[in-house]
C-alpha cells in the first residue's frame, strides 16, 4: 500500500538558514536530531543520532537542490520510506 502524507508549516527564516540547519551536521543538533555524521549531500548515506533516546539511524540522501529541496529515504529495505522537504513560497 502506498501512503502519502503532506504537511506544511511556516518558518520565519530565510531559505538558506533553514536549508543549512538541516544539512549541516552541527546545526541539525539545535532543533531535530542531536547530530549527523556528515553534511547531507546527494548520494551520501548519513547517520543521524538522537542522544536523548540513545538511538541512531541511517538515511540515504537522494536529491538536493540548495535552498529548495531535500529528498531522503530511511528504514530497512522492506519498509523504506522516502521523505521530501521542499520550499514553497506563498
Amino acid at each position: 500500500m502506498d501512503t502519502q502524507v503532506t504537511t506544511k508549516f511556516k518558518i520565519l527564516k530565510s531559505a538558506n538558514e533553514v536549508f543549512e540547519a538541516i544539512v549541516d551536521p552541527v546545526k541539525i543538533g539545535n532543533f531535530w536530531f542531536s547530530s549527523s555524521s556528515e553534511r547531507w549531500e546527494q548520494g551520501k548515506s548519513v547517520t543521524l543520532r538522537y542522544d536523548e533516546y540513545e538511538a541512531e539511524g541511517v538515511i540515504n540522501v537522494l536529491e538536493i537542490e540548495e535552498n529548495k529541496k531535500i529528498v531522503f529515504s530511511w528504514g530497512g529495505e522492506s519498509d523504506e520510506e522516502t521523505v521530501v522537504c521542499d520550499r514553497q513560497v506563498e
